[in-house]
């Protein structure tokens, strides 16, 4: 009990000297969140969807990450083995990865 108390009161005390110290204040705390917001937002705007069974060569290439000889290689893939049953399915096609899926 005593522990959590002085880790209480140097955490306070903490935020006490930022505060003090211009460190940290209300303010800018709102413009972090905001940035945070209005980044976030762009990022999801970003965000496209694509049906990649049904999706052509200039659609694929719109998705960030995908070049043309990538888009190729989905078709290819596609046209050999079928319709993706599964998002994981794209992972057999050379080129995504864990990271890029």
């Amino acid at each position: 009990m005593k522990c959590a108390q002085n880790r209480m009161r140097v955490i306070g005390l903490f935020a006490l000297t930022l505060i003090l110290t211009g460190g940290f204040s209300m303010m800018n705390l709102e413009k972090l969140h905001a940035a945070g917001t209005t980044a976030a937002s762009a990022r999801a705007k970003e965000v496209k969807m694509v049906n990649i069974n049904k999706a052509g060569l200039e659609e694929l290439q719109g998705l960030r990450g995908v070049g043309p000889s990538l888009a190729g290689r989905i078709l290819e893939y596609r046209n050999e083995k079928g319709p993706f049953k599964q998002i994981e399915d794209l992972s057999h096609v050379r080129g995504i990865g864990q990271a890029k899926l």
